[in-house]
């Protein structure tokens, strides 16, 4: 665990100095002390609300891992570990670029307890697909507020359109992934290519027809579990209900800070969240710090008129920090939990085969005296 905390470490700083200069940017650029004045008057009921529903997404989204884990074939992932390494994604991903280090890691997990390579891959791959389909379901639901979203401002426009095409494009690539054999082997040319270059010496070509039986496992997996319809839209169901109630968080964060936001306005909010985040998923920067801060603060001042540039940056930094880093602080425990659990399990099993193997010299030894 302390290797695996050293490799993380770099990234983690990176994260936190990009942090301290996001705040210190929107900080500078209002006048703390009304920000201050905003967060002290805070309704905690209406806040207890918004941590309510970030826990109901904790309890939703990774759902899908559980429900995709279980099978007759290759035996059932157990809840609790789906849960945990469902729960590890938001850390990774929020320290990672383009938030892509948390299914790298999830795959990895899923090897420690025990799950084939190409079986956690395509576990992994279709939980993504099943995701990017219910954000463009959102988006797509989401348009029918685009004027009100976007009040005639060109630049929203532009960045609410290239957030849904970005979205869609992830979703029609990384299915073809799972999906077509000219991909896998398009793939598998330039793994091969780059592993037998002349710098690695030969010693990296036995890994060739390895990678290859990897993705033809990986892409049997994915297909098996889209041939299975029902679980299919189960999924799906689970991964829109986690999404909107993380979506729905900053509706509970206005109430929090007097703004009188009625119940008919819920699916506006819910719309201006799902685009602040999907048009900024092509931002390079961990958990797109700095463009997602700008895109949801210019929505909810545009499209509210009662919201000023003092409670929208209010409402910004409580949004951020429920939604990012206390979720991340949350997944970053969870992984040290995981990591013993993991540890425990390894070592339980170590000891019951130390026993057998005791058990079987002592027969032995008791067969050779007789």
């Amino acid at each position: 665990m302390k290797q695996n905390i050293k490799k993380i470490l770099p990234k983690l700083i990176l994260f936190l100095i990009l942090t301290i200069v996001v705040v210190i940017v929107i900080l500078s650029l209002n006048d703390m002390k009304e920000i201050g004045n905003v967060l002290k008057n805070v309704k905690l009921n209406w806040l207890a609300c918004a941590f309510l529903f970030l826990f109901l997404y904790m309890i939703f989204y990774p759902l899908t891992l559980f429900i995709l884990g279980r099978s007759k074939e290759e035996g059932n992932i157990k809840y609790r570990d789906s849960l945990m390494i469902g729960s590890i994604e938001y850390f990774f991903n929020g320290i990672t670029p383009f938030a892509s280090g948390g299914q790298p890691f999830q795959i990895y997990s899923y090897r420690k307890i025990g799950v084939s390579l190409h079986r956690a891959s395509g576990i992994i791959l279709m939980n993504f697909v099943i995701c990017q389909i219910a954000v463009i379901l959102l988006c797509i639901g989401s348009l029918f507020f685009f004027n009100e979203l976007t009040h005639g401002v060109t630049y929203l426009k532009v960045m609410v359109i290239v957030g849904l095409v970005m979205n869609f494009l992830i979703f029609a690539l990384f299915s073809l992934v799972g999906l077509s054999k000219t991909i896998r082997r398009i793939l598998s040319k330039l793994v091969g290519w780059f592993l037998n270059l002349k710098i690695f010496k030969g010693k990296l070509s036995k890994y060739v027809g390895a990678f290859d039986e990897y993705c033809a496992g990986a892409q049997a997996t994915f297909k098996a579990l889209l041939s299975q319809k029902l679980k299919f839209f189960t999924c799906i169901l689970f991964k829109l209900l986690g999404l909107i109630c993380y979506y729905s968080i900053p509706f509970f964060i206005l109430l929090s800070l007097g703004i009188e936001v009625g119940p008919s306005n819920l699916a506006l909010v819910i719309a201006m969240t799902t685009f602040s985040i999907a048009m900024t998923c092509y931002i390079p920067t961990p958990g797109a710090t700095g463009g997602i801060e700008f895109a949801f603060r210019q929505l909810f001042v545009t499209v509210i008129p009662a919201i000023s540039g003092t409670i929208a940056t209010s409402g910004l930094l409580l949004w951020r920090f429920i939604t990012y880093y206390f979720l991340m602080l949350v997944s970053f425990i969870v992984y040290l939990i995981f990591e013993q659990v993991v540890a425990r399990r390894h070592k339980k099993e170590q000891k019951e085969k130390e026993v057998l193997e005791n058990q079987e010299i002592s027969l032995q030894n008791l067969e050779n005296d007789v």
